[in-house]
């Protein structure tokens, strides 16, 4: 067993627990191949959630200070997880990014490109960054947008967690965009994808009077 599988095994029911997770289209990530999952950001515990979410192993992007941090460093890069300097137009990231989905595994990357609690998803599309964009048009994976729910966008313990997993946008869907702005273009264009699920979620719990369900298994 990995070390990433000890680790999610061990969080798994702690998460559950705390944060009441509750997984839906939990399918609709690919069992095997190269795909990129793209979910909104709001808190530091989001690739955790997502962890104890899907079965398959995820590879995460992490901004260069968090590495820096004695011993959670270590723990990120035992993880699978790698840095990237985001004021730097960090080519070696973006390479390594490109081999994870070369070698047919799973890479996480949070289009707003920074946590942003407390905020709507469709509000935050001005912090969306042309690095999904470009991941997906230049490894040709598919990609999985992912919509993390919780009350007014704000992780909290005991409070309701919802991870909903939207169908896969196949790669030739990417196609009709082209010139300078084709990478925004296509990030933007997955961001859509965040938001119609974040929207359909919010109408579908209009309809159940806002009421919130029982904590569901995945």
């Amino acid at each position: 067993m990995t070390f990433y599988k000890v680790i999610r095994f061990l969080i798994t029911g702690i998460f559950h627990v705390l944060f009441r997770i509750k997984t839906i289209g939990a399918e609709n990530v690919p069992e095997d191949g190269g795909v990129i999952i793209s979910a909104n950001h709001t808190t530091a515990l989001d690739p955790l959630i997502l962890a104890v979410s899907t079965k398959r192993q995820i590879r995460f992007i992490g901004k260069a200070e968090l590495f820096k941090i004695p011993g959670f460093g270590a723990l990120l890069k035992a993880l699978g997880a790698f840095p990237v300097h985001r004021d730097e137009g960090d080519v070696s990231a973006l390479k390594k990014s490109l081999s994870i989905l070369k070698d047919g595994d799973v890479l996480c990357v949070f289009p707003q490109g920074t946590r942003c609690p407390g905020v709507p998803v469709k509000d935050t599309a001005d912090k969306v960054k042309g690095g999904v964009g470009m991941m997906a048009m230049r490894s040709g994976a598919s990609v999985v947008p992912v919509y993390i729910k919780t009350k007014k966008n704000r992780v909290r313990i005991f409070g309701k967690t919802e991870v909903i997993f939207g169908e896969p946008i196949k790669n030739d869907s990417f196609g009709e965009f082209d010139g300078r702005t084709k990478y925004a273009d296509a990030a933007d264009f997955i961001f859509g994808h965040i938001c119609a699920l974040a929207e359909s979620s919010d109408d579908d719990s209009a309809k159940d009077g806002g009421q919130e369900e029982g904590t569901g298994e995945k």
